[in-house]
């Protein structure tokens, strides 16, 4: 985190806590806090720094999601997934006691990912099971496609002021 970024979160009137580990926000609801990166075909999903310079790559280790324990199985909340959409979720599996993944949402990171990875994350999703995909914002056109044609029952819109619900 840049200092400027560092020092206006400081100095915010809001509480803000650092994680870095799983973090259980409130009961049912936790923050992964960094996904490890156990695969070989994902990646943060593009070029990413830490300067102006475009010298020093950030790898962003401190991309984290949130999922939501359900009745029905857990509710993941992507931000962007830098990990890797398929980190995330093995890691939240692992995290939960291999309880079953309800619904996906938000962000895969997936905007100009090779084909191939496209479709190693959809065969890497298809045992998992997901009830519920809702592709957002950087998972990109074609991925978006891509996992509308291989879920077609499963995926639906997530845009701005799309509604979730869940027992």
């Amino acid at each position: 985190m840049s200092p400027d970024a560092a020092r206006a979160i400081r100095d915010s009137r809001h509480r803000w806590i650092a994680t870095e580990r799983p973090t259980v926000v409130v009961e049912g609801l936790t923050v992964t806090g960094p996904v490890p990166r156990s695969n070989d075909f994902e990646d943060t999903g593009g070029p990413f720094f830490l300067d102006e310079a475009c010298s020093q790559p950030d790898p962003l280790d401190d991309d984290q999601s949130l999922f939501i324990e359900t009745s029905e199985g857990i509710v993941v909340l992507l931000g962007c997934a830098h990990s890797g959409v398929v980190n995330t979720l093995h890691y939240i599996r692992r995290l939960t006691g291999n309880q079953p993944i309800r619904a996906v949402i938000g962000g895969m990171h997936l905007v100009g990912a090779s084909t191939r990875r496209i479709e190693r994350t959809i065969e890497e999703l298809r045992p998992l099971c997901v009830e519920r995909l809702a592709p957002a914002h950087c998972t990109g056109t074609p991925a978006t496609t891509a996992l509308w044609n291989a879920f077609p029952d499963k995926c639906q819109p997530c845009s701005v002021g799309t509604r979730f619900e869940f027992d």
